[in-house]
């Protein structure tokens, strides 16, 4: 979940360092939720994060961090159903004037480059419910192999270039890399800061996954010879309006055509904060066969100081799916949830 979170930090001593850090930071709820064939339940989480620094004599800085939750899930995909691709949910970087060297799960360069809508000024939900509807994409083709992705990026002022890859460990298959590249700049123009990004992402076999982690569906996998490119813009005015918009167009031998596209706004004013966003799926596929679904969702917080906030989110997709793998018809759902948003 996006949630901003205090931090208590422990200075430790390594040998051959010139600084290290150990910094620990975490976050609970408690709230209910229900929606559309959902009993109205309570819902209640607790977790921690581990972020780990340095920095070498030399001025390299180094580190990684992960979520307590997932330190189970390791190479055997652990009990976390929602993690598909069987690498828990860390990463570890080395960072200099070169640039900044990240492994692990991380964003591909696409995903990296381009601003969701669905983040805008969004306060966020206990349940992720404004984003994890059928109109938001998130993770492009990041995850079709084995979830592991090492991506190079590099900043300037306010410029920032990044490649990416993603590995098929897998003995049985003969991909190749899951490789992405992007590029994005961000400004100051008139009464706020402008954000343009731009990428391209290529894989021999890639998965589509609609919506977040915590709802995701899958119309069709294992696509061959998937492309996307994609763009984004975002403007973030001083006032505390912020609007954003991204597209993206997708190829496969599977696919005639495909896009999406999203909008997303957010304000903010004094403790309060609200957000909405709206995105469509459109595939056609390759011998009959489409998948068209719409999503939106909305989520509003107060921050009541401290690290303590009241939150509510509401999601709903529509749309149809007919592929050879699943079938919907004029399907629709929606969730939402309520409650209290503790950051330590």
């Amino acid at each position: 979940m996006k949630k901003i979170l205090l931090t208590s930090t422990a200075l430790v001593g390594l040998a051959g360092a010139a600084a290290a850090e150990v910094t620990i930071s975490g976050s609970a709820e408690m709230g209910v939720f229900g929606g559309e064939n959902l009993e109205t339940q309570f819902v209640q989480s607790i977790d921690v994060d581990f972020t780990l620094s340095g920095e070498t004599d030399g001025g390299l800085t180094f580190g990684g961090s992960i979520d307590l939750a997932d330190v189970n899930d390791g190479d055997s995909g652990g009990d976390d159903l929602s993690d598909t691709t069987g690498f828990a949910d860390y990463t570890v970087f080395v960072s200099g004037e070169f640039g900044t060297v990240t492994m692990g799960d991380t964003d591909g360069a696409l995903d990296w480059a381009l601003t969701d809508p669905a983040s805008v000024g969004n306060p966020g939900s206990l349940l992720d419910n404004e984003t994890g509807h059928g109109g938001r994409q998130d993770s492009y083709l990041d995850g079709s192999y084995d979830g592991q992705v090492l991506r190079y990026d590099y900043a300037y002022e306010g410029f920032g270039f990044a490649v990416s890859v993603e590995q098929d460990d897998e003995y049985e298959t003969e991909n190749d890399y899951n490789w992405a590249i992007g590029a994005k700049w961000a400004g100051e123009t008139g009464p706020g800061t402008l954000t343009l990004g731009v990428g391209y992402q290529a894989a021999d076999s890639a998965t589509l996954t609609l919506g977040s982690d915590d709802f995701e569906v899958k119309p069709f996998e294992d696509a061959e010879d998937a492309t996307v490119w994609g763009l984004s813009a975002t403007y973030a005015m001083d006032n505390g309006f912020s609007v954003g918009a991204v597209y993206s167009d997708w190829d496969a031998d599977e696919l005639d055509s495909g896009s999406h596209w999203a909008i997303g706004a957010g304000y903010s004013f004094d403790a309060f904060s609200i957000h909405a966003n709206y995105g469509e799926h459109s595939f056609e596929l390759d011998g009959g066969g489409d998948i068209d679904i719409q999503g939106w969702g909305i989520a509003a917080g107060y921050d009541l100081g401290g690290g303590l906030s009241v939150l509510a989110g509401y999601g709903s997709s529509t749309g149809d799916i007919d592929t050879p793998t699943l079938s919907v018809d004029d399907g629709e759902t929606d969730n939402w949830s309520l409650g209290l948003s503790m950051a330590f």
